[in-house]
Formats: structure tokens, sequence, C-alpha cells
């Protein structure tokens, strides 16, 4: 039978579409499908990428069909020579019958020389191909040192041009440097003026530091013991009583000590933070005139600048051509930083290894395929299947139940048994014909045992016929007993009713009189015990409600003012959150001017370039303005920082006091709840209830 093949069955290396392909093997065929896959896309990628390298800048215009057309190339002949490879049938290692050994021999020959030749086109490929991922994977590695070499050209033209404009300034600028050391010396002197004035208002404050502290402590404390009075903690009686009230005049007596003396501590202050705000205002003038002479000197270096720079001739920087990448690339192996590394640590073993893992995985994939592969890829097997189908087949033993789908040969057992009829007919014949003697015995086997319980299950009917026949006789015989002991009681009954009839009815009307009598007693005394219960109770209810109408309203109050305190909170936060970003926002900047300019006065110091005319000396004067400028600026969000954070702690010590109480409060009102439902559920259940006489005479 002829089986065409679609192209799109050969991409998907199914040959055969879905004859003879169990789970098992479409698996594996995914798997070899993706490392093909993955193998022609680095080959093809690589190939591009290099034709894409290739092409001379003036005709960049041919770079992307030329890489297109080498993945494409490198792209199938790859995944041609691996689908060969893979869709290839590979041949049994074992016995071959008599008259296929030659040509078992031939196609075991011609599947290693294949197998050969496609382990030395992995191996050209590991030798040459990984050079070329190695450049890939370091091109920024090569971008960064052709970018090192154009900085070192640069840098060079810049030192000798830097050199003629340091000699032309120095020239020009001469009477700078003087001025800009008067005013440094007066800023300096100024400066340790305002620290000496800081340091003395330091002092006041830690003056009354201590006496702050204390007084706020007393004041929390006396709060607290308000509060605890108020809600009638640690065993106090809850309410607003006179210690209580002896508490609050307490505190109300710190508030104002602590308002005492930080508006003593502030009117102290006030003279030292005018002289500060003067000698600021003094030294903030003085900058600003260093900042406009140093302004003018680099005004005069700029200009000085650009009269040398354009004396200069072009700049010719060094192109990144192919043959530079090569160059980079092996400038980088053969530096000190990579020498002594082991081969397959470097980047380039690296490749060889990732392309070795990939290639190998295939060829291994291949030499250890299941069992449902090697069926699938078997053209024989192939060829025989559809026969079975049509019934072509079922002259021979094992393959006759091809019409029965609950008993039809799976892929994997017609692969397996056309194996064994191709290795050994013989034997599979008295193999089945053996089984087919083994399934007679057993079909005997079932009939006798079949035969045997239908034996018993008719003995069981039988016992079970009788039982039933002599449980109806047992009670035909009881009910006739029964008849008869019913006459006999009712002629006696009729014999004694006449004499004691008239008796009862006369006790009976005597015990009624009597009941009635018990029952209208009881009723009236249980009707003025319930009305006593519900007065109990209502009085009981009203009692409750008041209080949780109580407890209700101070949570409203405390609820004002938790909500008062959290908006300030929340302020305070944003406020700190702001000053926080903007000096946030400040201090890397500051940080980074300040190594920058250590690290530039290392580098002077090492070049011996100390002169502030030349290009280290300009950027170290912008560099300690810069510093001072933001240096200035950070001050006064500094010291607003520390105050909103002061106030910030004050306002989350009251708000948990606040958040205290409201707990508090809200566990009394749940109580308090809980006492009215059940209050109320007694007076429904007593008012719903029926009284016990009514219940006795009904």
């Amino acid at each position: 039978m002829v089986i065409s093949m679609r192209l799109i069955d050969y991409l998907r290396l199914k040959p055969y579409g879905d004859s003879l392909l169990t789970p098992a093997a479409a698996a594996w065929i995914g798997s070899a499908r993706v490392l093909v896959f993955l193998m022609a896309s680095i080959e093809g990628f690589v190939w591009g990428a290099v034709g894409l390298s290739m092409v001379p800048s003036e005709t960049a215009w041919l770079g992307p069909p030329v890489g297109l057309f080498l993945f494409a190339l490198m792209f199938a002949v790859i995944w041609i020579l691996d689908a060969s490879l893979v869709m290839s049938e590979k041949p049994s290692l074992g016995a071959q019958p008599a008259n296929k050994g030659l040509a078992g021999t031939g196609r075991r020959v011609r599947w290693l020389t294949g197998l050969l030749v496609r382990v030395a086109i992995v191996a050209i490929s590991l030798y040459v191909t990984a050079p070329f991922v190695e450049k890939l994977i370091r091109a920024d590695d090569i971008a960064t040192w052709h970018q090192a070499q154009v900085e070192h050209y640069f840098d060079q033209r810049a030192r000798g041009l830097a050199a003629q404009v340091e000699a032309r300034a120095a020239q020009q600028g001469a009477g700078y440097d003087a001025r800009i050391q008067d005013l440094e010396r007066q800023i300096s002197v100024l400066q340790q003026t305002i620290e000496g004035e800081r340091e003395g208002r330091e002092q006041l404050t830690a003056e009354y530091r201590p006496e702050l502290q204390v007084l706020t402590r007393d004041l929390a404390e006396a709060r607290e013991r308000v509060g605890n009075e108020v809600l009638g903690r640690d065993g106090r009686p809850e309410g607003f009583g006179p210690e209580a009230q002896k508490w609050t005049d307490r505190a109300d007596r710190l508030a104002e000590a602590l308002a005492e003396k930080r508006a003593e501590l502030s009117e102290r202050l006030v003279p030292v933070e005018a002289r500060i705000k003067d000698q600021q205002e003094r030294l903030d003038r003085l900058n600003d005139a260093l900042a406009d002479l140093r302004s003018q000197q680099q005004d005069l270096l700029v200009r000085v600048a650009k009269e040398v720079e354009a004396e200069q001739p072009p700049a010719a920087a060094p192109t990144l051509t192919f043959a530079a990448r090569s160059k980079a690339l092996n400038a980088l192996r053969e530096s000190p930083a990579e020498q002594g590394v082991p081969h397959f640590e470097t980047v380039e073993g690296f490749a060889q290894a990732a392309l070795g893992i990939l290639f190998f995985a295939l060829i291994a994939l291949k030499l250890f395929e299941p069992p449902a592969v090697q069926a699938y890829y078997s053209d024989s097997i192939q060829d025989e299947y559809p026969k079975y189908l049509h019934g072509g087949l079922a002259d021979i033993p094992g393959f006759d139940q091809y019409d029965d789908p609950a008993r039809r040969l799976t892929p994997g057992e017609f692969a397996r048994l056309w194996r064994q009829w191709q290795r050994d007919p013989d034997a599979m014949v008295a193999e089945h014909r053996a089984e087919i003697e083994a399934q007679r015995r057993l079909a005997r086997m079932n009939a006798d045992q079949a035969y045997e319980d239908e034996l018993l299950n008719r003995r069981r009917e039988n016992i079970d016929a009788q039982l039933a026949l002599e449980l109806r006789e047992r009670e035909s015989k009881f009910a006739a007993r029964e008849r008869e002991l019913e006459m006999r009681l009712e002629k006696l009954r009729v014999r004694l009713g006449d004499e004691a009839e008239l008796e009862r009815e006369r006790d009976r009307l005597q015990l009624a009189h009597d009941h009635e009598q018990r029952a209208a007693a009881m009723a009236e005394a249980e009707r003025e015990q319930r009305e006593q219960q519900l007065q109990a109770l209502e009085r009981e209810l009203e009692h409750l409600r008041a209080e949780l109408h109580a407890q209700h309203e101070r949570q409203l109050d405390l609820a004002r003012q938790l909500a008062e305190t959290e908006r300030a909170i929340s302020a305070s936060k944003q406020s700190i959150q702001f000053l926080e970003a903007e000096v946030g926002n400040k201090e890397p900047r500051l940080h980074r001017l300040r190594d920058d300019l250590a690290s530039l006065e290392q580098e002077r110091t090492a070049t011996r370039a100390l002169g502030r005319f030349g290009r280290l000396g300009r950027r170290a004067a912008r560099l300690q303005t810069a510093i001072r400028r933001i240096e200035r600026s950070l001050a006064p969000n500094q010291r607003a920082l520390i105050d909103q954070r002061g106030q910030l702690s004050v306002l989350e010590f009251g708000n948990q006091q606040l958040e205290r109480a409201l707990e508090d409060s809200r566990a009394t009102e749940l109580t308090l709840r809980h006492r009215c439902d059940s209050q109320r559920a007694a007076l429904d259940a007593l008012l719903l209830s029926t009284p016990a006489t009514s219940q006795a005479t009904r």
C-alpha cells in the first residue's frame, strides 16, 4: 500500500501521519521536534548574524537580505539533516532471520555511517559556530572594549586640549584666585561663627530638655490615670468620680507648666535665632558673590576652551568593523582578567558546551528511542498495519481479530507480534496452538463452574419456598387463637360492666370538682408571679437601655476625637513624607557629589594637577559650589523634619490612648447589648409561655 506524505507531515516529523502513533511515540516525536528546531534556529541565527555583520557599511541595505538568506539556508540544511536522522529506521542489533542477514547488516552499516557523518557535522559546527556564538554573546564586551579605545583616543586628545587651555587661562585669569581665596576665608570664619551660635542654641535647648521630658511624661501618665479612673480599669469603680477629678486637675496643671516652659524656652531662643539668621543671610551673600566670581572665572575658561578647540583638527575616532570585532575578541581573551580560566568556564567553552549538549542530545534521543517509535518509523510495519486493519493478515495466528474493536491489536501489540512473526514463524504458530488449547481448557472449566452455580441456586430456591409455607401455616394458627381469646374477653366484659358503672361515675364527678378548685387557686398565684416577673424584667431592660445610650454617646465623642487625631497624624505623616522625599532627593546627589569630589582630589593628587585653571581644578570648583548649594537648601528641611517627627510622636501616643478607650467602650457596649438581648429574650419567653395551670386544665 502506498502512503503519501505531505510537507506538513515532514516538518512535524510524522511521515506516516497518525498511523501506529501511540501517546509515547507522539511525546518522543514532540521532544525531538523541539531539539531539531532549537539546533536549526541556533545555526541559522548565528550564520544570519555573521552575514549581517560582514556586509560593508557602504551597502548597509544589503545586511537584512543577506542575513535572512543565510538564516533560511542554514536552518533548512540543519533541519533536513536532523529530520532525516530522527525519521530513519534504526536497525535492530539482535539476531536477524537467515534470509535477511546480509540485508540487515547492510542497513546497520549505512545507519552507523550516517550517524558518524552527523557527528562530524557536529564537530565542524562546534569548531566554527562556537566562536561566532561567543562573538554574539560578548557583543557588549566587544562594544565596551571598542568604546574604551574610542575614549582613550578622545582622552588623549582632551588632555592635550586641557594643557593648552590651562596654559592660556593661567595667563589671562591670574587675578581671580586671590579674590576667591579672600571670599573663602571670610565664608569659613562666618561658618565657624554660625556653628558657635548653633552650639549655644543646642546647649540652651539641652538645659530645658530634661524638665520638658519629665513634664511630658507626667502629663501622659496623668491622662492615662484619668482614662483608667473613668473606664474603671484595674478594679476601680467606673465613672468620673473624685479621684478622676483630682487627676484631671493634675493633668491641667502639668499641661500649663509644660506650656510655660516651652514659652520660656522659645523666648530665650528668639535672640539666638535672630543672630543665626543674620549671619546666615550674610553667609548667603558671600556665597553668592563667590559663585558669581567663579562663574566669571568659568566663563573665561569656557571662552579660552572654545578658542583652543577651534584651533584643533577634526577628531578621527576608530570605527567598529568586522576585523575590529575579531581583534577585540582576541584582546579580551588575552587580557589578564581571563588568563588561567578553564576553557569550559569561558564564553567560548560555554558556547561549545551548550551546542554540544543540544547536538548530542538528539543523537542520544535517537539511540534510546522507545519501541513505539521504532515501530512508527519502520517501513515494513507501516506497510503491513493497513493490511491487518482490512483483514489481509487474518490467516496468520494472532491477527484474526481485526474486525472486533474490543479485541483488535493496539499499535504496540501489532508491532511486537509482527516482529515475532518475522523472527520465528514456527515458534509463533506453536505458541498460538498452546494458547488456543489453554483457552479451551479454561472455557470447559468455566462451563462446569456455571453448571454447579445453577444447581446451587435451584436448591436455595426450594428451601426458601418451604420456609415461606411453614411461616404462613404458623400465622394462621396464631390468628385463630387470638380470635378465640377476644370472644372470651367480650363475654366477661358484659357480665361485669353493669354493676361497676354507677360507682365509677360517682367517683369521677367528685374528682372533677376538686380538680377545678385547685386549678383556679394555682392560676391566680401563677398570674401574680408572672406580673411581678414582667415588671422586674421591664425595669432592668430600661436601665440597660439607658446605659447603652450613654455608652453610645461616649463612643461617638471618642470616635470624633480619634478622627481628629488621625487627621492630624495623617497631615503630619504627609509633611514628613514630603520633607523626607525632598531630603532623600537631595542627599543621594550630595553623597554622589562628595564621592566625585573625593575621587577627583585623589586624581588631582596622583596627576599633580593642583592648579585651579586646569580641567580637574575647574571640575573640583564646580563640585564644591554644588555641594554648598545643596547643603544650604537641606538645612531648613532637616530642621522641619525633626519638629514634625516630635509632633507625630505626641499625636501617636494620644491616638493610642483614644483607641484603647474606644475599644474598652465597645467592649462595654457589647456586654450591655448581650445583657439587653438576654433580658429581651427572657421577657419574650415569659410573655409567650403558656401558664402551667392552663396546660394542666387542658
